[in-house]
């Protein structure tokens, strides 16, 4: 309800019986004796037999002293779940770092192999194509002489010569 009640003078009866009436006299229980917490002491609730709680006075319940555990040593260092997480993102930063110069030296092993193939692939057919220089005997030789003269606007020239 949000809304005030209205102002309406104490000896007036009130109109609704659903509605109770806030400024009437105080209602007695339905049935027994009032038993006031100050007369009856401190109550505590423990389970019943049925699923409910039971009020018990403190005073009746039995005195048994238990044995509580001594509480768990308070570490003064950082939380070590939160250890285990940094260490893991170090671990990941460390991993990516490692793969990368790892693939950086990986491509220059590949980079220097495959020149070295290329390089060995021109020596062969050098070898190959002049035949008469392996055994040291006399084999003819071809000089070829190509002579380019560039002109004006683009033009080129070219003289090719052989001896």
């Amino acid at each position: 309800m949000s809304a005030p009640l209205p102002y309406r003078p104490p000896d007036e009866p009130v109109t609704s019986p659903l509605v109770p009436d806030p400024y009437g006299p105080v209602q007695q229980p339905l049935s027994g004796a009032v038993e006031l917490a100050a007369e009856r002491g401190p109550v505590v609730y423990v389970p019943g037999a049925h699923g409910g709680f039971v009020a018990v006075r403190r005073e009746d319940l039995p005195t048994t002293h238990t044995h509580t555990p001594a509480p768990a040593p308070v570490s003064s260092g950082v939380d070590p779940h939160a250890q285990r997480m940094a260490a893991k993102g170090v671990f990941a930063a460390g991993a990516g770092v490692g793969a990368y110069f790892a693939a950086g030296a990986a491509a220059i092993v590949l980079d220097s192999l495959a020149q070295a193939l290329i390089a060995a692939a021109v020596a062969a057919g050098v070898a190959i194509a002049a035949p008469g220089r392996r055994g040291g005997g006399g084999g003819d030789t071809y000089v070829t002489h190509h002579h380019v003269s560039n002109r004006w606007f683009g033009r080129s020239h070219t003289t090719v010569r052989n001896h």
